[in-house]
């Protein structure tokens, strides 16, 4: 991925989450915690990783009317496009006929990457709903946590341990990278 090799982060608020979505995505376990909370509680996974920007990146607490105009934003694009692109990823892997095979394999590989796109194309609509830099504060591991708390609320221990080491992993990025 190409960036313009320095400036302000908030100059380029979409390109910002992207490459924190990126590099807290692709941190060991991170993917897994998120698949989790998307699979047992229905989490939007974007929303999460933006909710955890937000708070890591950009020292934003989140309301919980910051985060409803959000997903308000992605709704519909969520539910027409991007559940549907995943939903039929994850059928090539193992049917119908003639899947799973050599070809079959090859378009679930351009499925996903066209899947990636729309996940990126929401991540910018959301980095366009992060409310106001005079909300902003100093980033912190409790700030990102109750950013994310309010994502997936009402978690058992195991959706609550995830929640904390997704957290602590994001506060971790935010504060050691240059966005």
């Amino acid at each position: 991925m190409a960036t313009d090799g320095g400036g302000d982060p908030a100059a380029d608020p979409a390109g910002d989450l992207w490459r924190f979505a990126l590099a807290l995505y692709g941190r060991p376990g991170v993917s897994d915690r998120c698949l989790m909370l998307q699979d047992r509680h229905g989490c939007d996974v974007t929303v999460l990783l933006f909710a955890a920007w937000a708070g890591a990146a950009r020292g934003i607490g989140l309301s919980a009317q910051d985060l409803a105009a959000a997903r308000t934003a992605v709704e519909a694009w969520h539910e027409e496009v991007v559940r549907p692109l995943r939903a039929v990823r994850r059928r090539l892997k193992h049917g119908p006929p003639p899947a799973p095979s050599g070809r079959t394999g090859e378009l679930r590989a351009g499925i996903q990457a066209i899947e990636i796109e729309a996940e990126r194309i929401e991540l910018e609509v959301l980095a366009g709903r992060l409310p106001a830099a005079a909300a902003s504060g100093q980033p912190s591991p409790e700030l990102v946590l109750a950013n994310l708390q309010l994502v997936v609320p009402d978690l058992e221990e195991e959706g609550r341990e995830a929640l904390r080491a997704i957290a602590g992993t994001a506060y971790s990025i935010g504060s050691a990278i240059e966005l």
